[in-house]
C-alpha cells in the first residue's frame, strides 16, 4: 500500500498540554481507529486514516532506527515508548511522546497494538530533538543504514548515564508524566451520565477506583528507584570483599611464614581468614548473579506501573470524550466501546505483569536476604578473629601484624555499616512489593467486571 505523500512544512499542528490520544492497529501495523484528538491533530478524518498503515503520519525527520527499535521491542512482546515527531495531512508536525503495547483477546493471544500519546513536556524532550536530527544525518550519510545511527544511539543514551535503551524510556516516561495529572485528570459528574452514555458509568466509576488504587502503588515506585541505585552503588564494595580478604590472607601468611614457628599461631588465623574469604567469594558470587536479575525486574516493576498510570489517564479520558460527544449529539457506538475494551484489556494485561514481577521480585528480595544474612555471619566471625590478632600482635610486638589486623578490622566495620544500612531497604521493599501485588490484583478484578459489564450490554457486543 503506497504511502500518501505530503510535503513537510515548519509549522506546529496544535496538540495541547491537556489533550490525549491513542490510536490502534492490526500486528502489521494497520490503522483500525482512533479517537478524536487522533483525528483532530493529524487533520485526517477517520475515513482517511482507517485502513491505512500507521506510517501514515509519519515525518521525514524521525530516524529511521526508532521505528526499528519500537517493532523490535512490540514483535517481542514488549512495551515501547519513545519520543516521535509526526506529520498532519497539511504537512504540519507535531511531538509525541508514544507508548505502544500489545493488547491481548480472551484466550491471551496478541491481536492489535495500542498507542497512546501525549505531548512531551520533560527535559529529555530537548536532548533527544537534537539526537534525532544527528541520527537522521547519519543514516542519510549511510544510504539508510541503521548500524551506524544505532550505534550513536546507544553511546549517546550510556553518555548521559543509561545502559540501554529500556533504562532510557523507563525514565523519560516517568519525566514525562510527572504532573501530568493536573492536566489529564477528568472529573465527571454522574448527571452527565445520562441516556446512552449512563451504560459506561459503572466503568467509569471502576476506572476512578482504580485510579486511587494507583496513586498509591504510584507512591511506592519511588522506593524501587531508589532501591535500583541504591543496592547498584552499595553492592559494588560488597563484590570487592573476597579480593581484599583474600589479599589480606595472602600478606598474612607471608609474614607468619617469616616467623617460622613463632608465626604459627599467625599461620592458623591467616587459615581462617582465607577460608571466610573462600565462602563470602561464593555467596558474592551468587549475589552477584541474582542482582542482575532483581535489578531487572525492579526497573520493569517501575515501567510498568507508570505505562498503567498512562492507560487509567486514557481510558478515563476516553470516556470523558464519549460523555462530550454524547451531549453534542453524537452516539456511542460499537466503535466505542470497542476503543474502550482495548483500553482496558491493555490495562489488565499491564496489571497481570505487575502482579508477576511483585511475585519475582519478593522472591529475589528474600533470596537476597539470605546472602546478606550469611555475609553478616561471617563478617561477625572475622570480628572474632581479627580481635584475637589484634591481641596476640600487642603479645608478640609483631607491628605488620598489627597493620594487617587493622585491615581487617576497617573492612569488618566499613561492611558491617553497609550492611546495616541495605537490610532495612531490602526488608521495606520486600513490603511494598507484597502491598503491590493485592492492591493489582484488586485492579484485575475490577477490570474484569468491567469489561463484564460490556460484554453483558448487547449494545456492546
Amino acid at each position: 500500500m503506497a504511502k500518501v505523500k505530503i510535503t513537510p512544512k515548519n509549522v506546529e499542528s496544535p496538540f495541547k498540554i491537556n489533550e490525549l490520544f491513542f490510536s490502534k492497529t492490526d500486528l502489521k501495523g494497520i490503522i483500525l481507529d482512533g479517537n478524536d484528538i487522533f483525528y483532530k491533530v493529524s487533520k485526517f478524518s477517520k475515513e482517511e486514516l482507517v485502513g491505512k498503515p500507521h506510517n501514515i503520519v509519519r515525518h521525514p525527520d524521525m530516524p529511521r532506527i526508532v521505528f526499528k527499535l519500537l517493532w523490535d521491542f512490540i514483535q517481542n512482546n514488549k512495551p515501547f515508548a519513545g519520543y516521535v515527531k509526526n506529520i498532519a495531512k497539511d504537512g504540519s508536525y507535531y511531538w509525541v511522546y508514544a507508548l505502544v503495547v500489545p493488547v491481548y483477546d480472551d484466550n491471551g493471544k496478541k491481536e492489535k497494538y495500542l498507542s497512546i500519546r501525549i505531548k512531551p513536556t520533560s527535559h529529555l524532550f530537548t536532548v533527544v530533538k537534537n539526537l534525532y536530527k544527528k541520527l537522521r544525518e547519519i543514516e542519510e550519510q549511510n544510504n539508510g543504514s541503521m548500524e551506524e545511527s544505532y550505534k550513536e544511539l546507544i553511546d549517546s543514551l550510556k553518555a548521559m548515564g543509561y545502559q540501554n535503551y529500556e533504562t532510557f524510556m523507563t525514565e523519560a516516561l516517568i519525566e514525562e508524566l510527572k504532573d501530568k495529572d493536573i492536566h489529564l485528570n477528568r472529573e465527571i459528574p454522574k448527571e452527565r451520565f445520562s441516556g446512552e452514555v449512563n451504560k459506561i458509568y459503572d466503568i467509569y466509576r471502576g476506572s476512578k477506583k482504580i485510579e486511587t488504587i494507583y496513586k498509591t502503588i504510584f507512591q511506592k515506585v519511588n522506593s524501587f528507584v531508589t532501591l535500583e541505585k541504591e543496592l547498584e552503588h552499595k553492592f559494588k564494595y560488597i563484590y570487592e570483599i573476597t579480593d581484599e580478604l583474600s589479599l589480606i590472607a595472602l600478606n598474612s601468611s607471608v609474614e607468619s611464614y617469616k616467623l617460622g614457628s613463632t608465626g604459627a599461631s599467625f599461620f592458623v588465623v591467616s587459615s581462617e581468614i582465607k577460608k571466610d574469604s573462600e565462602r563470602i567469594g561464593k555467596l558474592v558470587s551468587g549475589l552477584r548473579n541474582d542482582m542482575k536479575s532483581l535489578l531487572d525486574i525492579v526497573r520493569s516493576s517501575v515501567l510498568y506501573i507508570n505505562i498503567s498510570r498512562l492507560e487509567i489517564f486514557a481510558i478515563i479520558y476516553f470516556i470523558n470524550e464519549l460523555v462530550e460527544d454524547y451531549e453534542n449529539g453524537g452516539e456511542i457506538d460499537k466503535d466505542n466501546i470497542d476503543n474502550l475494551m482495548d483500553l482496558l484489556k491493555a490495562l489488565k494485561h499491564s496489571a497481570e505483569k505487575t502482579i508477576e514481577l511483585s511475585i519475582a521480585l519478593d522472591d529475589y528480595l528474600k533470596k537476597t536476604l539470605n546472602y546478606i544474612d550469611e555475609i553478616e555471619s561471617i563478617i561477625k566471625e572475622l570480628h572474632y578473629i581479627q580481635l584475637n590478632g589484634l591481641v596476640e600482635s600487642a603479645r608478640l610486638g609483631e607491628q605488620k601484624f598489627s597493620i594487617i589486623f587493622n585491615q581487617v578490622k576497617e573492612l569488618v566495620e566499613n561492611t558491617t555499616k553497609l550492611i546495616e544500612e541495605i537490610l532495612p531497604m531490602i526488608k521495606h521493599s520486600l513490603k511494598e512489593a507484597s502491598d503491590i501485588e493485592y492492591s493489582t490484583t484488586k485492579v484485575k478484578n475490577y477490570i474484569n467486571q468491567m469489561l463484564e459489564t460490556c460484554k453483558e450490554d448487547l449494545t456492546c457486543v
